[in-house]
């Protein structure tokens, strides 16, 4: 077996693999670790493996290769590091001792996968089984609360009809309370069907409707919020109605929470940019702010159920959101910087009965 036929093996393996000693100096290489220094293999043997793919002076702090020199024992960590490409990708890193005839440590060898894909699985397994617990006790936990509110609000109306008869200033206090009994047990209800929404695919009323409307209708609704919060609105949509099958309702849903999250993004102000885009079997409607970008700590968690940056936040809207969307068979997705930019996609079918309902 000669040393290229070996070179060829190594190098048909997908994982990032080298060889050090115990300098740190690179004396063995394959081609997909070369591939992610993009230097030929004459220029990066003989290099120093801190320098090249870790881009420092000098042995990394915690390297798990001292370890592997010190015990004679693989090592073995899972950690988040940045692309070349600006995104955060997630690896998996193992070292091995290479031993001499005489049972030296003299070598070791570094391998690197990169298991982002898998990890997305396995967070997306454990959403979908904690969505399914949820789901078993939310219907158990609306009906008991159902009827408790039922009963407050009851109350409340006639507490009211007791106060009109009431005269003077107490009339007014009495009616403020009423007032405010009312909105929590409103805000209590609106809470017991979100968390209903977030456990199985919403049921849809699918009709045509022209998604400029759509979006026009929740803009004028926000409006007061939005001028009151100093953001500024920008649309730039088809002058001709683009009509599509949707549930206009739960689509507005879909709308109003984003808005609002990039408004509260925006606490100082700023600007909130609407635009459509047409394609061929489907339509994108893009929401941008200015608000500063999500923190690359929190974009993975930005759709998981109770996750949440404001301070009283449920963190279940966008949750609500996503899987709204997906019944309507479309896909919601965002890109983030120094900007914030929502992405949701709606099928162009033609009839309804064509729209393809997932969940």
């Amino acid at each position: 077996i000669t040393k290229e036929f070996l070179q060829s093996i190594i190098d048909s393996i997908k994982d990032s693999i080298k060889i050090v000693d115990k300098d740190r100096t690179i004396i063995f290489i394959n081609k997909a670790a070369r591939e992610t220094v993009g230097e030929k293999i004459v220029t990066i043997l003989g290099s120093k493996c801190y320098k090249e793919f870790w881009h420092r002076d000098g042995p990394c702090p915690h390297c798990m290769m001292d370890e592997t020199f010190k015990t004679g024992q693989p090592q073995s960590a899972t950690v988040k590091i940045d692309s070349s490409e600006g995104s955060t990708v997630t690896v998996e890193l193992n070292t091995f001792p290479i031993e001499d005839d005489r049972g030296e440590i003299v070598y070791g060898i570094e391998t690197i996968r990169d298991v982002t894909e898998r990890e997305m699985l396995m967070n997306e397994l454990v959403q979908n089984r904690a969505l399914a617990i949820l789901g078993k006790y939310s219907a158990e936990l609306t009906h008991e609360i159902k009827n408790p509110l039922n009963a407050i609000a009851i109350q409340c109306h006639l507490i009211q009809k007791i106060a009109e008869k009431v005269k003077g200033s107490l009339q007014n206090e009495v009616k403020d309370i009423v007032r405010v009994l009312r909105e929590e047990v409103e805000r209590l209800n609106n809470l017991s069907r979100e968390y209903l929404q977030i456990t199985k695919s919403p049921p849809l009323e699918l009709g045509k409707n022209s998604i400029q409307q759509v979006i026009q209708d929740v803009c004028d609704l926000v409006q007061p919020y939005l001028a009151h919060s100093r953001i500024d609105v920008r649309t730039a949509l088809d002058r001709e109605p683009v009509e599509i099958f949707i549930d206009s309702n739960k689509m507005k849903q879909v709308f109003l929470n984003i808005i609002n999250n990039a408004a509260e993004a925006m606490a100082q102000g700023g600007m909130l940019s609407i635009s459509m885009h047409k394609k061929p079997a489907s339509l994108v409607v893009a929401f941008s702010d200015n608000g500063g970008g999500i923190l690359p700590e929190n974009r993975d968690k930005i759709y998981q159920p109770f996750f949440s940056t404001k301070k009283d936040g449920t963190g279940l809207g966008l949750t609500v959101a996503h899987n709204i969307v997906q019944a309507h068979g479309g896909s919601i997705w965002f890109e983030t910087g120094t900007t914030t930019t929502f992405f949701v996609e709606l099928p162009r079918a033609d009839e309804e009965e064509n729209i393809t309902i997932t969940g």
